[in-house]
């Protein structure tokens, strides 16, 4: 399914505004040829991101009867953090659709997971703020419906929140809380690739990549927990050996 088919807008204005990046509409803004009356989709990003966490939230209730809100809360956190939202976005061809100021364009805006996750949720903004919650409500159980089908077969999934994981384990075991530090970035100007340390104290435990920070923090404390679990004693923490 593609963005045209997704929902037919009685008032097209509320698409317009949901694929007009910031970066756009601050460059129009400050041309003074052209009015300045140019909304972005920020506004809606905020109502949309409202909405689909409501709706998958009713949707997992239903769907996960018997589990409790901790567990639901995690299935949601892991439906709607930015690489599903932005993987659902190119999905929809929505990177082809919006409307990026030209710094955006020469960075390669349309292939940033935040961009496209946040466009993602200012469009189910749009047809909420256009038709309404049930409209919304079904454009989102369509487009989550493989997703949540993955969680119901691959049950363990949703909980392969390794920052969260290395988290507790390092306040249990040594007190102390995990460091990330970005290192560097690589790759194409459209296709961008992170790199980040995790750090306990001034011991440097791990590293990782992904196509966002928040992506490579998670591959980092991944590898960070690998080392951890397979021989914890020998990681050094401060004056701690």
């Amino acid at each position: 399914m593609k963005v045209a088919n997704l929902h037919i807008f009685k008032d097209p204005r509320w698409l317009e505004v949901a694929l007009t990046h910031k970066s756009f509409a601050n460059e129009r803004r400050a041309d003074a040829s052209v009015s300045t009356g140019i909304d972005d989709n920020e506004r809606l990003e905020f109502l949309g991101d409202a909405v689909l966490s409501a709706v998958l939230s009713a949707r997992l209730m239903r769907e996960f009867p018997s589990e409790n809100e901790g567990t639901l809360s995690k299935r949601r956190a892991s439906l709607v953090n930015e690489e599903r939202l932005a993987a659902i976005s190119i999905r929809l061809g929505l990177q082809d659709r919006l409307k990026l100021g030209r710094g955006e364009v020469k960075t390669g805006g349309s292939a940033k997971p935040r961009i496209l996750a946040c466009g993602l949720e200012a469009l189910i903004g749009a047809i909420f703020s256009d038709s309404g919650f049930e409209a919304a409500e079904k454009v989102i159980n369509d487009l989550f419906t493989e997703e949540i089908t993955s969680l119901r077969t691959t049950a363990l999934d949703f909980e392969r929140d390794y920052k969260t994981r290395l988290q507790e384990w390092s306040h249990e075991e040594k007190g102390l809380t995990p460091i990330y530090a970005a290192i560097d970035e690589f790759g194409p100007a459209h296709s961008r690739s992170f790199r980040v340390s995790v750090s306990f104290g001034e011991s440097e435990i791990a590293r990782g990549e992904g196509k966002s920070k928040k992506a490579a923090e998670q591959d980092a404390a991944r590898a960070a927990l690998e080392v951890v679990q397979q021989n914890s004693e020998r990681v050094k923490i401060g004056d701690e050996t």
